[in-house]
């Protein structure tokens, strides 16, 4: 196991001085498996020809599998193997897996011991011919000062206290794209250089490359981003003139090499070990002030940077599925109709959402659905050649790519929707709220949903049913006009797509229980909800876990929390005001260690643990948080 005790800024810099670039710098990754297939995701910064090995017990396993590359540095190149069985993997067995790399007509293993668990010979997954409990999340912002829970679970997973789970979902929030640690961005723009990352010329627009350079535009991006030009005079005073809507965009992603380079950071200490040193010295190059900044900013990172190999451990080993929600991007994406028309009508904000998408691509969409992003990997390959991923026709190609979302053919199935491409606009006014999905995907969400099934588990990155306290004061933000400062994204802002959802859910070709996994608010709970007046047993399952790294001001929460269940009890009447009316939303309180039953939201940093019985069905939902607590809620009718 990794050593993981390193915690003073002095012992990390010392560690990572390293100046030769490692062979492996991200990964592996466990992607999507399933009983035919095993996707295999990491970064090199060699070129080779990879292969990978499986071993149940000491037994060699026959399949056939195949290498894909794509070069995005000179000295950066991300590989994704793809395994596949014409039957069926041995189930419910321990899989060791080897990546292997052939040098003149030799074969040569690559060193994965600091990713195997728990002492074992080599990482390993193990696929389930019925699912017994996934583990799930999202928001993961690696200089937030909370702990990260990917901590907890490797701490957990070496220790034997907590099984293996089937599947890790992250629901979104992968990387903060917009709200960016000035160390973070220095780093970035220093690891581009180490590993000679490629870019694409056309996102600078009228942005040099110099302005880019952080020397010039740390704490002061925003200036670099253009304003709304065709603003009245009120409608600037009310409304503001930024284009980008992110709070705190001060040190925002530009260029794809940045983008690129924070995944990274995000996901390896072995990329930290090429520019931790520069990070740490660059701080004497600001003035006082900013220094103070950096500094808190700085002490943050080094305990996520310290946590990494638990994290790189805990992705080896779970096969991991992925969607981006806002951040992954930028903050309020294609929330109304306003803003895309403003974001994707001016150049340079048009191609940073691109090559955002780009590198999501690269980094999630690819392993989460290799057949679903064929299309677009084959032009990112083309575009490689040229080191340059600059190009109107790709541009256009991937704005107007619609297959995002995408399902794994477990026992019960996972569904991942898409929440941010496919807005249901506004009918009223541009300015309103966009439903977070469109009636054509609602629609092929409901095929999904009427198959014969017990039960299945969907992955909404928003909440479907949320906190109608937070969710009132938000419509009131809307009203005044300030959808963008309270993040106006819950299902139920927008008339036509919250009806369609709750007459799906409510339909009788339902399965007996609708398990939505969701993440986004900072916040965790567990709701479930029935019909009214009906007799049917069916439960839709409202499992919220967020952030896995970050936190809603635990005070605030409280004062929501204690609002909501006075306003929005069982059988209170303004529930009929609602538009989940035709439902009964039950809210289950977390238990004490001493069986008290505590508070119903809760701000600790956590990953959500859902356990399912034998028919599919939930059995228990604990949050493991990133202090190394447990915490159970009740999930009996109260």
């Amino acid at each position: 196991m990794a050593d993981t005790n390193l915690t003073s800024a002095d012992s990390l810099e010392k560690k990572h001085k390293t100046k030769t670039i490692p062979e492996l710098l991200c990964g592996p990754f466990l992607r999507k498996v399933d009983k035919t297939q095993a996707i295999i995701w990491f970064v090199t910064s060699a070129e080779h020809k990879y292969s990978v090995q499986l071993k149940q017990q000491s037994h060699k396993l026959s399949f056939q599998q195949t290498l894909q590359n794509i070069q995005i540095g000179s000295q950066c190149f991300i590989n994704q193997i793809h395994c596949k069985v014409e039957d069926s993997w041995p189930l419910n067995q321990n899989i060791g897996y080897q990546i292997e790399k052939v040098v003149n007509g030799k074969k040569h293993k690559l060193d994965l011991t600091s990713a195997t668990l728990n002492g074992e010979s080599s990482p390993a997954f193990i696929v389930k011919d019925k699912l017994s409990s996934v583990i799930q999340g999202s928001c993961r912002k690696p200089d937030h000062p909370a702990p990260d829970a990917f901590s907890t679970i490797g701490k957990q997973l070496n220790d034997g206290s907590l099984t293996r789970p089937d599947y890790l979902i992250m629901a979104g929030d992968q990387i903060y794209a917009d709200d960016v640690a000035a160390p973070m961005l220095v780093a970035c723009q220093y690891l581009s250089k180490k590993l000679g990352l490629y870019s694409a010329t056309h996102e600078l627009g009228a942005v040099s490359k110099q302005q880019l350079d952080w020397r010039y535009s740390l704490f002061n991006r925003s200036t670099l981003f253009p304003k709304k030009q065709d603003q009245s005079w009120f409608a600037k005073f009310w409304h503001g003139d930024n284009i980008v809507s992110a709070r705190h965009h001060e040190n925002h992603l530009i260029g794809l090499d940045e983008f690129f380079a924070c995944y990274l950071l995000t996901w390896s200490s072995q990329c930290w070990s090429l520019v931790y040193e520069q990070t740490l010295e660059a701080k004497v190059q600001l003035k006082a002030n900013q220094q103070t900044i950096y500094q808190n900013e700085l002490d943050h990172l080094t305990g996520f940077i310290e946590s990494l190999p638990l994290f790189a451990q805990v992705v080896a080993n779970i096969p991991t599925v992925m969607i981006f929600d806002d951040h992954d991007i930028t903050d309020d994406w294609n929330l109304t109709a306003d803003w895309e028309e403003h974001i994707y009508g001016n150049t340079i904000t048009n191609n940073m959402i691109r090559d955002g998408l780009l590198s999501y691509t690269l980094f999630q969409g690819w392993g989460n659905c290799p057949e679903k992003v064929e299309d677009l990997i084959e032009q990112i390959c083309e575009l490689s050649k040229s080191k340059d991923f600059a190009s109107e026709e790709f541009t256009e190609v991937i704005h107007l790519h619609n297959q995002w979302h995408y399902s794994i053919k477990t026992e019960p199935a996972i569904v991942v929707l898409d929440t941010r491409t496919h807005r249901w606009r506004s009918e009223t006014s541009t300015k309103n709220p966009s439903g977070l999905m469109d009636w054509e995907r609602l629609e092929q969400f409901e095929k999904h949903l009427f198959k014969p099934q017990n039960s299945v588990l969907v992955v909404s990155a928003a909440p479907v049913f949320g906190v109608k306290s937070i969710e009132v004061i938000q419509k009131a933000c809307e009203l005044l006009g300030k959808e963008l400062l309270v993040d106006v994204e819950n299902w139920m802002a927008h008339q036509g797509s919250a009806k369609k959802l709750m007459e799906m859910l409510r339909h009788d070709s339902a399965p007996d229980e609708v398990i939505i996994l969701s993440g986004d608010v900072h916040y965790s709970f567990c709701f479930s909800a029935m019909r009214r007046f009906s007799s049917d047993t069916d439960k839709i399952w409202q499992l919220t876990c967020s952030g896995f790294k970050n936190e809603f001001p635990q005070g605030l929460l409280k004062f929501f929390d204690f609002i909501d269940r006075f306003l929005y009890s069982e059988h209170s009447i303004l529930n009929l005001f609602t538009k989940r009316r035709k439902m009964e939303i039950e809210h289950h309180p977390l238990l004490s260690r001493k069986g008290k039953h505590e508070r119903h939201l809760h701000s600790q940093s956590a990953a959500g643990l859902v356990t399912l019985n034998e028919k599919g069905l939930l059995a228990e939902y604990r949050l493991i948080s990133g202090q190394g607590e447990t915490h159970l809620f009740d999930l009996n009718e109260q």
